[in-house]
Order: structure tokens, then C-alpha cells, then sequence
């Protein structure tokens, strides 16, 4: 994925990060971030904590690892270099974002184990969040225990493909 990203929409992004994608990325004090990737339970796959992780604790900084696309058909041309399974995926870890209020919106996309957090089916199973909608960094909203899955809301971002002209 991250070849098909030099190929296909810039070639200077740099993805020299020592700990492989499917470890993660380099977090803080460079160290791995605090889960691992199995499968979950009626969910496919998923990330889980690798030790305890206490409330307000920084979970995951996309800000660190998330790829953002120039612009709509850039991110066309990549989605179409990939082979047709690895496409599927992308299209549902893709997502749209602002950085700033009433900013442009920006498709952005986790190309490490980071893209297969699931959502939680309520809010009580919810248990890692960004502080707000402009940000990619997510906290511990509790106390998350040693291999529990590690679930976010996906609707805290607002996917607007017409806003980044792919309709």
C-alpha cells in the first residue's frame, strides 16, 4: 500500500518508520503503540491492547501515521493501483476530515494495523476517542484492561466525499 502511495500520489512522503506497519508505527519515546492486531469476534479483525491503558492515556496519533491525499482524484488513481481486495479495505479505513473548523475536508486514510480498530456497537463499549472531530489522536475514555479490544466511534468523523469531488 505505502509503494502504491509513492507510485501513484507523491513520491517524497517518506515511510522510513523503523517498527513495520503491521506492528504499528513509532509512538511516543519510540515505542510501539499500546495494541496488536488479532481477530475479534464478529467483528473480523481488529486491535487490542497490549498492556493496560489508563483513562486519558493517548492510545493511537493518526496525526503520526495517517496518510492525507491531495485531492479527489489522486486519491482515484491510488484506490485503482491497488489490487481489487486490498481496494475494498481501503475504501471502508478511508475517511474525510477537517483540521480546523470550517475548514476543507481532507481524505485521509491509516495505512498500518491503526486502520482495523472497529467501531463499538454503543456507546458503553466505546473506549478510545480523539477530543474532537479535527484531531487524529485517540484517548482512553476508561481504564482499557490488557488484550481487551480497543473500539472507537466511527461517526466521529463525517465522511463528505462530495466536499473532496468524489461522488
Amino acid at each position: 500500500m505505502r509503494e502504491q502511495y509513492n507510485q501513484h500520489v507523491d513520491s517524497n512522503t517518506s515511510f522510513s518508520d523503523p517498527i513495520p506497519p503491521l506492528d504499528g508505527y513509532t509512538f511516543k519515546n519510540n515505542e510501539r503503540p499500546p495494541f496488536y492486531a488479532k481477530l475479534s469476534p464478529g467483528k473480523g479483525r481488529g486491535i487490542f491492547a497490549s498492556r493496560d491503558i489508563q483513562k486519558g492515556e493517548l492510545v493511537h496519533d493518526g496525526s503520526n501515521s495517517d496518510v492525507v491525499f491531495p485531492d479527489g482524484p489522486s486519491f482515484r488513481q491510488y484506490v485503482f493501483a491497488l489490487p481489487r481486495p486490498m481496494a475494498c479495505d481501503v475504501m471502508e479505513w478511508t475517511w474525510t476530515q477537517q483540521f480546523q473548523e470550517g475548514g476543507d475536508y481532507h481524505i485521509c486514510l491509516a495505512i498500518n494495523i491503526s486502520s482495523l480498530m472497529n467501531t463499538g456497537d454503543d456507546e458503553d463499549e466505546v473506549n478510545a476517542l480523539p477530543t474532537s472531530s479535527m484531531t487524529a489522536m485517540f484517548y482512553a475514555t476508561r481504564d482499557i484492561r490488557k488484550d481487551e479490544e480497543i473500539l472507537t466511534d466511527y461517526e466521529i468523523y463525517k465522511t463528505e466525499w462530495g466536499a473532496v469531488g468524489l461522488e
